[in-house]
């Protein structure tokens, strides 16, 4: 008999030790995971204001807004909306040309917040890509965004040093001639696309109609025109459109090593919704190094070579891809490497050309629709990993 009760008390302790460990365990896995909701934007970094602008060349922002406060102090207000106008001064250095060095030097200047509930007005503003160029000029800061000629200033923080893919663009005798007007965003150029009628001149970006109709009455060398082929979407996007996009992010850690005690990779699973149909996005790392890189302030990158969201015609897309140490210490990353922030973008131009994430810059041909630091949130994880060293 005392040897059925203790086989009993023995089974009971041995069952309340299996539910404290998978208690400690689920525990342990929720420590190393996470899930978040990546604010829907239309901002990429401070300077341009925004990816986007309106038919008149000024900024629809949706996300940070440099504010100067009564004692000369600008600061970023998060979460917040409003149409910034394209002649906004930049910060400027003693000569009067535009320095980025620091960010908050100067504020916008707001021409209206914008209200962004049901039935308002504002939600029908039609997208317009920002325009560009020259890439390089007398003006400071990085390649002209607005373009030259339809603002005072350039708007654009990036300078060419690391920023854009010297491997495609630009050529030689486009550094200080290429420009590009800005664009509804249904009609953002799409190089190669057959049905409009239109290509772009490779050195200055002007359209021409070119020479691919067939036929016999075309010989020799093709009637002016394209053959149809492809269609794109006839009605304009608006901010409203825009608004009901939905991105959520999965981080889990993996790969832990006893020797480093610590995890040496980690998972991340994005999953989109509500966006536009049948588009192309691109998922990008803002490494701490987008902030104060030092020599290169990088602009952000896609972490793998197939960081590409192809949306299905309900707008909807998912990824899921490993990391290799993305969260370095940051008491110890004197390099900027740790990934303090994701974003996910639109290629208007439809075009990926391998991990470039862009060809001209922020608003042109790429679009944030997602940024986990708009919301002042400058590192979205205190996830520590660290590299592993193979023998």
């Amino acid at each position: 008999m005392n040897k059925k009760i203790n086989l009993i008390i023995l089974l009971g302790m041995s069952t309340l030790f299996m539910h404290q460990l998978s208690a400690s365990t689920e525990k342990e896995d929720a420590a190393i995971s996470m899930t978040m909701d990546v604010p829907i934007t239309t901002q990429g970094p401070l300077w341009p204001p925004s990816a986007f602008s309106n038919s008149n060349g000024d900024f629809i922002v949706l996300g940070n807004i440099l504010k100067e406060l009564d004692n000369g102090e600008v600061v970023s207000v998060p979460n917040q909306a409003a149409l910034v106008s394209k002649n906004t001064i930049p910060p400027l250095d003693e000569n009067g040309k535009e320095d980025f060095t620091n960010s908050l030097a100067a504020p916008y200047k707001v021409i209206k917040y914008l209200d962004l509930n049901d039935g308002s007005s504002d939600l029908d503003m039609v997208l317009y890509t920002n325009s560009f160029g020259p890439f390089e000029g007398h003006f400071g800061g990085g390649p002209r965004i607005p373009r030259q000629g339809d603002s005072q200033y350039n708007l654009n923080s990036f300078e060419a040093n690391g920023d854009i893919c010297p491997e495609i663009f630009p050529a030689q005798s486009q550094r200080y001639t290429y420009t590009r007007p800005g664009f509804a965003l249904h009609k953002a150029p799409i190089i190669g696309f057959l049905g409009d009628d239109i290509a772009y001149d490779v050195d200055t970006g002007e359209p021409y109609t070119p020479k691919l109709r067939n036929g016999t009455e075309c010989l020799p060398d093709g009637c002016a025109g394209e053959e149809p082929l492809h269609e794109r979407r006839t009605d304009p996007v608006t901010l409203g459109e825009w608004l009901k996009a939905k991105v959520k992010v999965s981080i889990t850690l993996k790969s832990y090593s006893e020797s480093l005690k610590a995890h040496t990779r980690a998972k991340f699973s994005v999953k989109a919704k509500h966006m536009l149909p049948e588009a192309i996005y691109q998922v990008v790392f803002i490494r701490s190094s987008v902030l104060s890189g030092k020599p290169v302030r990088q602009i952000p990158h896609m972490p793998v070579p197939a960081g590409v969201l192809l949306t299905d015609k309900h707008g909807n897309a998912e990824i899921t891809f490993d990391v290799n140490n993305p969260f370095p210490d940051p008491e110890l990353d004197d390099a900027g490497k740790r990934v303090i922030g994701i974003a996910v973008s639109l290629k208007s131009d439809y075009a990926i050309l391998g991990v470039c994430p862009t060809r001209f810059g922020p608003g042109v041909d790429v679009h944030a629709i997602a940024n986990s630091l708009v919301d002042g949130t400058l590192d979205f994880t205190d996830f520590i990993t660290k590299q592993n060293i193979k023998n």
